[in-house]
């Protein structure tokens, strides 16, 4: 009833039609392709892939293209990965055995160590090798292709959104794909310049990973559709141990301004290589649903990991197993339509009915409506593509829709309340009707 949506990341272990089947049956209704590894052809294959398994199975699902921002990476790797040894010497460098680009080599600071792979592995530098560095290793780990490079005195590149970003863009709207992730989020200026390219319709995902985007963070929020708190980057950029403060406060300053959260980054890490988590991790995503998120996102587990399907069964059971709890805050009302719901909530406890439809032309009231928590289905109607793909982020909701979203839409509704066996619902609307009133609530047997 307060369906948590789980996003899965499609990779190598996922990105065929009969895994994409298994992790749609097992609960997952959202896919990420993160452009920083994925080729423009594998792309549109993974698209065909998604299309036919939602065609077979009759669900629906939404794919989303995570833009690589101005992260800094390895480059490839011959054979795809290599695997580190600690205690061991490596070149790190354009011609090195951990292959970087000259740019990063002549910025980095070797007094200072270097971290790939957010975090997991660990390097010393010893000396400058002509266009390479030695490192030590100080950790054993397997180093992928393309990996994340953290390290003192990199410069990262100011231009916001990046040339592959804004390929990324366009290509992801030639074709059909209108939603996008956005990383290294600074301030609501970079939100805009991405809006700017992708259109008012796009669904625009801020990824917050850095300290400024969490000072930054309501006036990012407020020109986003959607927040992702991603942790891995998050906890190289300030320090580790405020994560967990941080996550909390984001998730709480998301629900005040109606806008759909995610929580990112190692939910199920373990299960990359195990058939089961850690009883550390059940406890991080129960968490994360108990301050409020809208969604949680597995990575590495289904892109790379040995049990794509398990990993997402697991995160729905502990899903299915968290009892809603009701949100006892008290959120500002800004206008008439925050009072309508706020009357809707306490209709909704005072009746104990089940199940609210909302005909919404923007989503705002359907997301106002699911911060509650009230352990309730909701159905949010609409006639818009762009909105309905940002509906599906969200806690709780059923987007659905309609051709044409007019005062009343009767014989529509009665369709979806026979569809979805609806007998007794709250109905809320926010449009138009032909007495002039814009804002109404009203149960429908």
């Amino acid at each position: 009833m307060d369906k948590v949506k789980i996003i899965a990341t499609i990779g190598p272990a996922s990105d065929n039609e009969k895994e994409i089947e298994k992790m749609l049956q097992e609960g997952a209704s959202i896919f990420r392709l993160n452009l920083s590894h994925a080729s423009k052809s594998y792309v549109i294959r993974v698209m065909k892939a998604i299309n036919k398994a939602k065609t077979k199975l009759k669900k629906e699902a939404v794919l989303f293209l995570d833009l690589p921002g101005p992260k800094i990476r390895t480059g490839p790797l011959p054979a795809g990965k290599l695997d580190i040894k600690g205690g061991k010497v490596y070149s790190f460098g354009p011609e090195g055995e951990i292959p970087v680009s000259e740019k990063i080599v002549k910025s980095v600071d070797i007094k200072q160590r270097i971290l790939l792979s957010d975090g997991k592995i660990e390097l010393k530098p010893l000396k400058r090798d002509g266009r390479n560095i030695l490192v030590k290793a100080l950790n054993s780990a397997t180093l992928l292709s393309r990996q994340s490079v953290n390290a003192s005195g990199l410069v990262y590149e100011t231009k916001y959104p990046t040339q592959k970003d804004i390929e990324g863009i366009r290509f992801g709207l030639k074709h059909g794909i209108t939603t996008f992730a956005i990383s290294f989020v600074s301030d609501k200026k970079d939100v805009l310049n991405v809006r700017k390219i992708a259109g008012k319709d796009a669904v625009i995902i801020s990824k917050i990973e850095r300290k400024d985007a969490v000072d930054n963070f309501e006036d990012i929020a407020k020109v986003s559709d959607i927040i992702m708190i991603a942790r891995g980057d998050l906890g190289l950029n300030m320090d580790i141990a405020k994560v967990p403060e941080i996550q909390e406060k984001l998730i709480m300053s998301a629900n005040k301004l109606s806008k759909p959260v995610i929580v990112a980054t190692q939910m199920l890490e373990s299960m990359t290589t195990e058939i089961m988590p850690t009883r550390a991790e059940v406890d991080d995503v129960f968490t994360a649903i108990s301050e409020g998120a809208d969604a949680v996102m597995l990575s590495e587990e289904t892109a790379i990991g040995q049990h794509p399907s398990a990993a997402v069964k697991m995160l729905e059971h502990i899903i299915s197993l968290s009892k809603p709890t009701p949100s006892s805050k008290n959120y500002p009302v800004i206008d008439e339509r925050d009072a309508l719901i706020d009357s809707a909530v306490s209709l909704i406890n005072k009746t104990k009915i089940k199940d609210a439809v909302v005909l919404t032309k923007s989503g705002r009231s359907a997301f106002r409506l699911a911060r509650f928590r009230l352990g309730v289905r909701i159905f949010a109607i609409s006639d818009s593509k762009s909105v309905l793909h940002a509906l599906a982020f969200g806690r709780g909701i059923t987007p659905i829709r309609i051709k044409k979203l007019g005062s009343y839409p009767a014989e529509p509704l009665k369709q979806i309340m026979a569809e979805n066996r609806l007998r007794r619902v709250v109905l809320i609307s926010g449009l138009e009707t032909s007495s002039r009133s814009k804002e109404s609530i009203r149960i429908i047997e």
